[in-house]
């Protein structure tokens, strides 16, 4: 059933406006407890392959409920699973930073982790029911204020509250983040619900993953799948390496994510209207072309400086990547929580086997090698580069002819 938005927010602008304030600050909580799981394992002295699985068991909580966090949104409405979740982790989060070791932070991890697929869903739908009114150039405003908290705000936030009120001082106030978050969410997000409240269960998990039977979908969920995993290595590992292979400061380490999610927010909102000018299909192989370049600079530099570089370069691939995608999937029928179900689903899973996957391969090799393993996995589903084999086949082909 769609039920109008409240007055106050009817009109695209006023609700673009409120939803910003939202995203930005879900950003920034998000940013901070990236951090600051990345600062205490440090302090923990935990290996890589440990700060791998440490960080992978939220998203695997992540990647496991974002189906249900779709089949339930359409039930109750974006508004109501929004506010509940954020209440859940305002509670569970704080618990992490008073874990004794690292397996015992990953254990809570996993279940504060339960939490966020349910936001994130719920903001996505909400985001995607409106943006036919807003428009397609202004689909990355929500990524990109989403990014702004994660990349930007968010770590430099968790830095400075870390080095003043200690890691479980910071969990405290992000605490505090989600309390408010709860309400405000409560307030602006839509309250679009199904028209049949009594479907079952796997009726409506059916029509979900029926949604994959669109090939955008399915090229969408694809893209946003292998960034999610090239994305879930490196927000963990770049700051591994920057420490401990060039031997940098916390808080210079920690300016990398700050620099790379600078450059993503500045894709998003200031390169989005010249961007959408080249088409979707030169946006896609500018973007992939840029993934994969920060990717090879990230995995053969032997300066760390250069680290800079090569996060930059994936930040504004990734950047072109998300504006494309969230301007296909805008368009698609169907509802739209499904939709963002499955989005929320192959992110989540990207995350976490990236930074899983990551991990366990830094028991045999060093962390900057695996930046080069993504780049075969970004050719094989690249665009641009599938078609420059089947342009080579075809000349082949006709000069056996």
């Amino acid at each position: 059933m769609n039920i109008p938005p409240p007055g106050l927010l009817h009109r695209p602008g006023r609700f673009a406006a409120a939803f910003i304030c939202l995203s930005l600050t879900s950003g920034v909580t998000i940013g901070m407890n990236k951090i600051l799981v990345t600062l205490m394992a440090l302090r923990l002295e935990a290996e890589a392959w440990q700060i791998g699985l440490l960080i992978s068991a939220e998203s695997l909580s992540m990647m496991l409920m974002s189906l249900p966090a779709g089949m339930l949104i359409t039930h109750f409405g974006a508004r109501s699973v929004y506010a509940v979740s954020s209440l859940a982790a305002m509670c569970l989060y704080p618990l992490v930073a008073y874990a004794p070791s690292w397996y015992a932070a990953a254990g809570l991890l996993f279940l504060a982790g339960i939490c966020i697929p349910f936001r994130v869903v719920s903001m996505n739908t909400s985001w995607l029911e409106r943006l036919p009114e807003l428009g397609a150039s202004k689909g990355g405003w929500y990524r990109g204020a989403l990014m702004l908290g994660i990349g930007l705000l968010g770590p430099l936030a968790g830095n400075f509250t870390a080095n003043r009120l200690g890691v479980r001082g910071s969990y405290w106030v992000t605490s505090g983040l989600f309390a408010f978050m709860a309400l405000y969410g409560f307030l602006i997000l839509s309250r679009t619900t199904s028209v049949n409240r009594h479907e079952g269960v796997f009726r409506a998990l059916s029509a979900m993953l029926g949604q994959l039977r669109n090939p955008v979908v399915r090229e969408v969920c694809t893209y946003d799948g292998m960034a999610s995993v090239v994305q879930g290595f490196l927000g963990v590992f770049v700051i591994v390496i920057a420490v401990r292979v060039f031997h940098w400061s916390e808080p210079k380490a920690v300016m990398v994510m700050v620099a790379a999610g600078s450059m993503f927010v500045f894709t998003l909102f200031v390169l989005a209207p010249f961007a959408f000018r080249l088409g979707e299909k030169w946006m896609y192989d500018l973007g992939h072309a840029g993934m994969i370049g920060g990717l090879l600079v990230l995995g053969l530099t032997t300066h760390g400086n250069l680290l800079f570089v090569g996060a930059l370069l994936h930040a504004c691939g990734h950047g072109l990547n998300q504006l494309v995608n969230i301007a296909r999937i805008s368009h698609c029928p169907g509802h739209k929580g499904h939709i963002s179900g499955l989005q929320t689903m192959v992110g989540m899973g990207g995350g976490f086997a990236g930074a899983a996957v990551g991990g366990l391969l830094s028991k045999g090799m060093a962390l900057q090698d695996i930046f080069l393993l993504w780049i075969p996995l970004w050719l094989l589903i690249c665009p641009g580069f599938r078609r420059v084999l089947q342009r080579g086949a075809r000349k082949l082909k006709w000069k056996r002819q």
